[in-house]
């Protein structure tokens, strides 16, 4: 996701600053992807000093590392005075930096939650189905997505191994009958029809179902889900691990605990290779209400990969709607100061445009419901 959003900042001439703590890694992508005006700051990890120091004279710290780290990040952007977005916090972190708004609003600055694809696009994907309903009853988000690579490991993430592990593990949360409840991971399944084709989804832990209610209050929301399609492959495999307690969280007699050993273990796969061939789809259906009565309205954005220089469809999906909002905070487009959710500060109509220029063309469709 890095790779996409230093990729898009880069080539509009934007200057990046690339921290990491894998400085031989990030000087690669550096090359690769910087386009010569990308410098490369290495920070040990667990070192919010010199993260904050790293940050400093910065206008935007984009952050594409483990949400695990978005309060510490939000830290280092508040330290530098800079304005701050990250790719999400599954809905419990997220509700947690939401409550650091009056810090942001004291420095002037903006902090944008969860501004990859989903959460992000789906977000704002949620506001563009919406306008001009008067109701909003339900915001229902899928993900799904196909790899059809070549020589792909049977084991193979598209995005961060730590993140997919709790997606998979934890409860989901959904607001339902005006409320938020949990369920059980992987519950809810149903068959979704997709641009790519029907997938399998389930219920998942997402940042969307932490602000979208809150979000939408005032138009009547009752309703609000996140669910996802992964590679039934995979979702085997890792359920056999979390069975075996390898996703627990809790130091054993050793002090270690069973999933930082699990995630060593996953590091250290052989990667894939370096060519994919993603799709990755999202779609937000929302039920409410206009002036000529009810209505379904589905938004709904397929994206593809590309090949010089390589980036999955997965990557470009997130790591360029947060290169464009950062570019939007730089230019002055994004006034608004706190801490807030895309759906409520990023403009629809030019963030839209933006990913289309980008070959992320979205779509909106109405469906009136028989009187």
């Amino acid at each position: 996701m890095g790779r996409a959003a230093v990729f898009d900042l880069a080539r509009r001439g934007i200057r990046v600053r690339l921290i990491e703590a894998d400085v031989t890694r990030a000087r690669a992508v550096a090359r690769r992807y910087g386009r010569g005006r990308t410098e490369v700051v290495g920070v040990p990890p667990g070192h919010p000093e010199a993260l904050a120091a790293a940050v400093s004279g910065a206008a935007v710290l984009v952050h594409c590392g483990p949400y695990a780290l978005n309060l510490a990040a939000m830290d280092a952007a508040l330290a530098a005075r800079s304005h701050y977005v990250d790719l999400g916090g599954l809905f419990h972190t997220t509700r947690r930096q939401l409550a650091r708004g009056r810090e942001f609003v004291r420095a002037g600055r903006l902090a944008i939650l969860g501004m990859g694809s989903a959460p992000g696009t789906t977000n704002v994907l949620a506001r563009f189905a919406a306008e001009g309903l008067t109701r909003v009853e339900s915001v229902r988000v899928y993900n799904g997505g196909t790899d059809d690579t070549p020589g792909r490991p049977a084991l193979s993430f598209g995005f961060s191994p730590a993140t997919l592990l709790d997606e998979l593990s934890q409860r989901p949360m959904v607001f339902a009958g005006g409320r938020f409840r949990s369920a059980p991971p992987l519950s809810g399944a149903e068959e979704f029809a997709f641009d790519l084709g029907t997938q399998r989804v389930h219920l998942s832990l997402h940042s969307e179902v932490a602000t979208l209610p809150v979000s939408f209050a005032g138009r009547g929301i009752r309703e609000c889900a996140f669910k996802i399609a992964y590679d039934p492959a995979l979702v085997e495999r890792m359920r056999m691990l979390i069975e075996l307690g390898l996703a627990d969280p809790t130091p054993g007699p050793r002090g270690i605990a069973p999933r930082d050993v699990l995630l060593d273990c996953l590091r250290r796969l052989p990667a894939g290779p370096d060519i994919v061939d993603d799709r990755d789809a999202l779609a937000v259906v929302v039920e409410g209400r206009d002036a000529r009565g009810p209505l379904t309205v589905r938004a709904e954005l397929t994206a593809g990969p590309q090949r010089r220089p390589p980036l999955s469809a997965v990557a470009r999906n997130t790591g360029f709607p947060a290169a464009i909002v950062a570019g939007m905070l730089l230019d002055g487009r994004i006034r608004e100061r706190g801490v807030q959710p895309p759906e409520t500060c990023v403009p629809v109509a030019s963030f839209l445009r933006a990913l289309s220029a980008r070959g992320l063309v979205a779509r909106r469709r109405v469906v009136r419901s028989p009187r």
